[in-house]
């Protein structure tokens, strides 16, 4: 009898933890994007329930949400942005604090090195922008308060 109570009660905690599940990229696959071809980031990035926004996207900037809110009720969203010939750029925006302190302490037994700080806009508001370096890529990170606060990981090869 308690097990008949205990698994649906089980199965509504997972239920509700998954409605809230967005997938964080891990710095070592965001390198991975790097090097992907336009078609083979999109079928990537879809495969983690991400879906492609047509109105915030362009030929050069194509933008992804996630199709799942965070606990935050927000959507994270990697972006790919390449001009031609020149190397794509990807961004990566979560509001989970965790995942960005993760980053953060992986980045040294990672071997990146810290260059400078600067202050420039992100999204229309003005953000200390920390850059980083591990020779065969470049990395950024950052914070700012929109509608949430955001924490972003801008990685890009050399």
């Amino acid at each position: 009898m308690k097990i008949s109570i205990l698994l649906p009660a089980l199965g509504l905690v997972f239920t509700s933890f998954a409605a809230h599940a967005q997938y964080n990229f891990p710095l070592v696959e965001m390198e991975k994007l790097t090097a992907k071809n336009a078609s083979d980031f999109e079928t990537a990035v879809l495969e983690k329930d991400y879906s492609l926004e047509p109105k915030a996207s362009t030929q050069i900037l194509k933008v992804y949400t996630s199709d799942k809110p965070s606990e935050s009720g927000k959507k994270n969203m990697i972006t790919r942005y390449q001009v031609p010939n020149a190397v794509s750029k990807i961004e990566f925006s979560t509001t989970d604090k965790k995942y960005y302190i993760d980053v953060k302490s992986k980045l040294a037994s990672m071997g990146f090195k810290f260059l400078n700080e600067e202050d420039k806009p992100i999204d229309g508001i003005q953000a200390t922008v920390y850059n980083y370096s591990n020779g065969p890529f470049q990395l950024s990170v950052a914070t700012y308060t929109k509608d949430a606060m955001w924490y972003v990981v801008t990685i890009h090869s050399n």
